[in-house]
This record gives C-alpha cells, sequence and structure tokens, in this order.
C-alpha cells in the first residue's frame, strides 16, 4: 500500500506541470492535495488505504433555498442512477452547504496521462452536476451527460 501512495505523490508532483490550467497544487498531508484551476476551481485529492483507491472531492454549487428541496430530490435520482455504473456520487457537505461531488480511481497501475484523463473527465461530471444545482429551471433530462465518451454511465 505503501508503494502506491508514493506513486501517486510521484505523479501529484507531475500533474502540475502537465496540465496548464492547474495554478496551484498544495499539500496539505502526505495524503491529500488540494488543486486550483485558474478558473477557480478547487479539488481534493486523497489516497484512501483500505480498500485502496484515490477520491476526488469538489465543491459544485449551493442550492437556492427555494429550490433547495427540488434540488434534493434531484441529487437522489442522479446517486441512483450513478449506483453500479459510475464511480461517482454527489453528496452534501452539511444541510446548508455546498453539494459535492466525490469520485473514486483505483489505485493499481495509475499512470500520469490516466490520471490526467480521470480528472478531466470528473470535471466535465462536475460541470455537467453543478447546473442541476445552479440552474434548477433546467429540466434533469436536459442536461447533456453524454460528452463523456469514456464514462461507463454511457455504457449502461
Amino acid at each position: 500500500m505503501t508503494h502506491q501512495l508514493s506513486d501517486l505523490q510521484y505523479l501529484i508532483r507531475q500533474l502540475g506541470p502537465s496540465l496548464p490550467e492547474i495554478s496551484t497544487i498544495i499539500e496539505e498531508d502526505l495524503d491529500s492535495w488540494q488543486i486550483n484551476f485558474d478558473t477557480g476551481l478547487s479539488l481534493q485529492i486523497s489516497w484512501q488505504e483500505n480498500p485502496a483507491r484515490v477520491l476526488l472531492c469538489c465543491a459544485i454549487g449551493k442550492p437556492v433555498e427555494s429550490q433547495r428541496e427540488k434540488i434534493f430530490a434531484r441529487l437522489l435520482n442522479m446517486n441512483l442512477l450513478l449506483q453500479g455504473v459510475a464511480n461517482l456520487k454527489l453528496a452534501l457537505n452539511s444541510p446548508e452547504d455546498d453539494v459535492i461531488l466525490i469520485g473514486e480511481l483505483e489505485s493499481t497501475s495509475l499512470k500520469l496521462e490516466m490520471l490526467q484523463a480521470e480528472i478531466a473527465e470528473y470535471l466535465r461530471f462536475a460541470a455537467r452536476f453543478s447546473k442541476l444545482i445552479n440552474e434548477p429551471d433546467v429540466d434533469s433530462e436536459k442536461v447533456d451527460l453524454s460528452h463523456t465518451t469514456n464514462s461507463e454511465l454511457l455504457r449502461a
């Protein structure tokens, strides 16, 4: 397990120079990093040992008070649709706080190109799910999730 963590630490150091959109990478702990993008987005990457995996997490919006119930119902529906087909979950930081998107990557044989592709796909999902929260008048059927061609979601 320590070998996989050291591999991830190495990949994170390589990630900054390889993606020009990244403005800073902050190592918060030996197994946790905050990646800030030029757009203002902040992505948390952390190593989880048991079972061995990499977690991606970012805030994607805060529901408007008047639309809270509708948005929460939409998020529950999306979690049900994602179950078993994509390693993504929508969650609340707290009932009054931001909605967060949690992604999970298998840590076995993770390469730089693969990590870049996984982060890019995760950010595309984050942008689309953000529409469900920040544009409450948009029907969930109209939110285009099909842009990700490599996603397990498309195979379902």
